[in-house]
């Protein structure tokens, strides 16, 4: 049976500056503002930036694949950001300061006519290691420099659930 979703139990804006708290305020009259994980946008973004995240695992797992789910927000028409999750599974009496974090490989999220203040969702699947039960998945989510085009700051929520 699918699963979650979890979100971060902590997250930390590792690169200052450029990653930061966010309140995304939509143009809509109803429920338009979104608390999330600031990205700064592509003129000041001129190196990869960080937000440091950590998820806690249920001690049994769901069946299906485990997946990272981005949800992003932003003010804008066109432009695309890139993202690369790169994480590992931390158990305990481990240092999470020495795992060696696996890359899933950059993933782009664009924005086109239409999507200014509209949820996009980037499903990454979290194969590059092995999430275990009870553990604490450490995870860097890098927003990389080369390739970001987007106008505007953006605002996102990091989830894990499994499908």
């Amino acid at each position: 049976m699918p699963g979650g979703p979890l979100f971060p139990c902590s997250a930390f804006p590792v690169t200052s500056g450029l990653v930061f708290q966010r309140v995304h305020v939509g143009a809509g009259s109803n429920s338009k503002q979104d608390v999330g994980l600031g990205v700064a946008d592509a003129t000041t973004l001129n190196a990869d930036a960080t937000w440091r995240l950590r998820f806690g695992l249920p001690p049994k797992l769901p069946s299906g694949t485990c997946t990272f789910r981005l949800w992003s927000l932003a003010n804008a028409a066109t432009g695309v950001l890139k993202v690369n999750p790169k994480w590992a599974s931390v158990a305990q009496e481990e240092d999470p300061s020495s795992a060696t974090l696996q890359a899933e490989g950059t993933q782009t999220v664009t924005w086109g006519a239409g999507d200014a203040d509209v949820y996009k969702i980037t499903d990454v699947t979290l194969d590059a290691d092995t999430a275990v039960a009870g553990e604490i998945l450490v995870m860097d989510l890098v927003f990389e420099d080369t390739g970001t085009t987007v106008a505007v700051a953006s605002t996102h929520y990091a989830t894990i659930l499994w499908e």
